[in-house]
């Protein structure tokens, strides 16, 4: 029997931030951690029992977030407990920096796909957006996960107002010839990085661009999903467009969110959570079933409207995951 919260929605699918850790620094998230912080994580054995306990509710899908969840050492121990736990899908985000030396072991240990973070193809910008030199292993990890069948591999693109405008169709022009979805991510508001608002690009805007381009068709809505998909004629892949902030998808959201620290949030706009750390240590099942059950009875029905004038909407992108 699957959890059900108060609007009706079937909830189905976790997504488990296992680290804050990035060695990335972009300017829109800044979750570079300063070094010698004290990081508050489950270890592996933690993480069994909490896939385990989540999937007796019926939890189908899994991704494994952070910050950068490749950091991990153990991060091919972690899939594999999670493949042993019977999950349908498990699927991890990343900045790709790591991702050609592990995709094989992961694939190995049980992972579904990948998401790859890439939001330009030009190595100047790129350095500019994520204060590293690091383009080439990035886009090496991508092409790696591709070959190794972890697919479709979906790209995501943060949308950056005249910073990667430039990019949109030289990105979305990997669809045509890979087994890649292109999905373009409309900026958000996070506390403490008051820049949204000069960068803010709407995914209409960023579609006009890609239409001067491209002939594109729009693609049927799948309950659950978050991005509205489309096809460019002829393409081998598709591009979507994730808009929480202009078109929120709240009515059909599936999910929790568990951060390493062991905070599950019911919505990744909202500042409430349920802390299922001790529970998880002493490894009560009953409480952390009762914890799950309380995160999916506080679960809001959505957002509400974001504004150009919001400047902190979400309180810890780092410690969520997104």
């Amino acid at each position: 029997m699957h959890l059900v919260d108060g609007f009706g929605r079937k909830i189905t699918y976790l997504r488990f931030s296992v680290t804050p850790k990035c060695n990335f620094n972009c300017f829109y998230c800044s979750s570079k951690l300063i070094s010698g912080v004290f990081v508050k994580e489950f270890d592996v054995e933690d993480m069994d029992f909490i896939f385990q306990t989540v999937r007796s509710l019926n939890f189908e899908k899994l991704r494994i977030t952070g910050g950068e969840p490749l950091l991990r050492e153990d991060i091919v121990e972690i899939v594999r407990k999670a493949s042993s736990s019977g999950f349908n899908e498990i699927v991890l985000t990343s900045n790709g920096y790591r991702l050609k030396k592990l995709a094989h072991n992961l694939k190995n240990a049980g992972l579904t796909r990948v998401n790859v973070s890439l939001d330009t193809l030009r190595k100047e910008t790129f350095r500019s957006i994520t204060q590293s030199d690091n383009f080439d292993e990035v886009f090496q990890g991508l092409m790696e996960a591709i070959s190794l069948g972890l697919t479709p591999v979906k790209i995501n693109t943060v949308l950056l107002k005249n910073i990667n405008e430039d990019d949109l169709v030289t990105i979305a022009s990997l669809s045509l010839s890979l087994p890649v979805i292109v999905r373009f991510i409309e900026l958000m508001p996070v506390k403490g990085n008051k820049i949204w608002k000069e960068y803010f690009l709407s995914f209409k805007e960023a579609l006009e661009i890609l239409r001067k381009t491209y002939k594109i068709t729009e693609e049927p809505k799948t309950y659950g999903e978050v991005a509205d998909y489309y096809r460019i004629n002829d393409s081998k892949g598709k591009i979507g467009f994730i808009s929480s902030v202009s078109q929120h998808f709240c009515y059909s959201c599936n999910r929790l969110r568990l951060s390493s620290s062991g905070k599950i949030y019911p919505c990744l706009f909202s500042p409430k959570y349920v802390d299922v750390w001790d529970a998880v240590k002493k490894r009560n099942q009953s409480d952390l079933l009762e914890s799950f059950r309380k995160a999916v009875e506080i679960k809001p029905q959505g957002h509400g409207t974001i504004s150009i004038s919001d400047d902190e909407f979400i309180e810890n992108m780092r410690e969520i995951g997104g």
